[in-house]
């Protein structure tokens, strides 16, 4: 499952880094104001956040907790971001990471991506290597 995970994000960083640069975006730029902020953590692990920037993007996130107090806790996130391209077009990716791989669809992530890692991530887990977790803390 780990190695799914691993997978699945080397494969969102190699299309983000492969994207061709049309030009150089100065970093003299002002900061971006935060319009609306909020974020919620909870003692079980679970949490939610948000923005809205001064230039309309903004990004969602929550995580549960699930299969709580077992051997096979794990956190469900799920959430979206957005930006504005140099067009002026606004790309918006959502996104879901579990305990079956990491999902992302929409905006500039290539639809074979996603469908790939939804493939991958609906497939039956396979068990993991005999190996010692980590105690928990």
């Amino acid at each position: 499952m780990f190695k799914i995970l691993i997978v699945a994000l080397s494969l969102c960083t190699a299309v983000v880094l492969s994207a061709p640069v049309d030009h150089v975006t100065s970093t003299t730029q002002p900061p971006v104001a935060i319009l609306e902020s909020s974020h919620e953590k909870h003692e079980d692990g679970s949490y939610n956040f948000s923005y809205l920037g001064e230039d309309g993007t903004h990004r969602r996130e929550e995580a549960v907790v699930r299969n709580q107090g077992t051997e096979n806790e794990y956190l469900e996130i799920s959430g979206s971001y957005s930006y504005f391209d140099a067009n002026g077009q606004e790309v918006t990716v959502t996104y879901k990471a579990d305990d079956h791989g990491f999902v992302p669809e929409g905006g500039a992530i290539l639809p074979q991506i996603s469908l790939a890692a939804k493939q991958v991530s609906e497939q039956v887990p396979q068990p993991d290597l005999d190996y010692a977790k980590p105690p928990k803390v």
